[in-house]
């Protein structure tokens, strides 16, 4: 009888291994984050940014993270925006995907880097042989969150606004 139980116990182990390694194996990876709704045309990921900028022309970058900053941005004035001028997205935005940047990033370094310290950030950036120059960048602040006007302020400012001002 004690045979039994310990063969038992070792099919069930062997078992239950096989089924733990089935699963690790064959469980998805995270996906990267989606664009949440508007400037789904181009996404990269932060760790790629400097190779996607690396031909000259003028960029425009919404560096942004999945959070409930980024959704407040996507609910409040990329939607209404869009709905505003009848149209289903922003080609000319780049989604910076930065839920995977280091988290050891300094403020001090993204301020050297992007011309910001807080994301979400919207960055209107041109390559010129090679060289980048920032140009207008809005940023998330806790007391000063972005908005409908200064998203679509912003597009004005950098000729990308297709609708009426």
């Amino acid at each position: 009888m004690k045979e039994k139980y310990l063969i038992l116990a070792a099919i069930s182990i062997v078992l239950s291994a096989m089924i733990l390694y089935a699963y690790n194996y064959f469980k998805p990876l995270a996906a990267p984050l989606v664009l949440i709704d508007y400037a789904k045309s181009v996404s990269v990921p932060y760790g790629d940014l400097n190779e996607y900028l690396s031909e000259d022309g003028k960029y425009y970058l919404w560096f942004c993270d999945g959070s409930t900053d980024c959704t407040f941005i996507n609910d409040t004035a990329l939607r209404p925006l869009a709905n505003e001028i009848k149209i289903g997205e922003f080609p000319e935005i780049t989604f910076v995907d930065m839920t995977y940047a280091r988290k050891d990033i300094s403020p001090a370094r993204l301020k050297q880097l992007w011309g910001f310290t807080a994301y979400p950030a919207f960055v209107a950036i041109e390559v010129k042989e090679g060289q980048m120059v920032i140009g207008p960048v809005i940023q998330w602040g806790v007391n000063n969150p972005i908005g409908k006007d200064d998203v679509k302020n912003w597009m004005i400012e950098n000729g990308i606004w297709k609708g009426l001002q």
